[in-house]
């Protein structure tokens, strides 16, 4: 009887487990709080509209019920080509894919796009 009731407590513990990792959102950037009420954080994704939602979404839970607004802000790109380059690759790459039936190339990471901003609450 022991032993089942252990096996009852993992089980429903990893299923618990399973349930609510599957409800998580998007992983929200971390927020450094600066000087003068202001806050930092970087969106990381695969396309530079990602990577923006992704560090705003970060700034609005930071302000909760206040409105974000964006002291400054820089995009850097860390591809693997230069974004131009990527680009053409990408839009050839679905070209000759769509002809031959294939796929397209994809070149993109999960951390090309670093979007940065520094916010107050307001």
């Amino acid at each position: 009887m022991n032993t089942l009731h252990k096996t009852v407590t993992v089980t429903a513990t990893l299923a618990a487990a399973l349930t609510l990792s599957a409800c998580q959102s998007t992983p929200s950037s971390p927020v450094i709080q600066r000087a003068n009420s202001v806050y930092e954080t970087t969106g990381i994704a695969d396309t530079k509209v990602k990577a923006q939602q992704n560090a705003i979404d970060s700034a609005q839970k930071t302000c909760r019920s206040k409105q974000v607004i964006i002291v400054n802000d820089t995009v850097k790109y860390n591809g693997i080509l230069d974004e131009r380059t990527g680009r053409m690759v990408g839009q050839v790459g679905a070209v000759v894919g769509s002809i031959f039936g294939t796929g397209s190339p994809d070149l993109s990471r999960k951390d090309d796009y670093e979007y940065t901003i520094n916010f107050r609450c307001q």
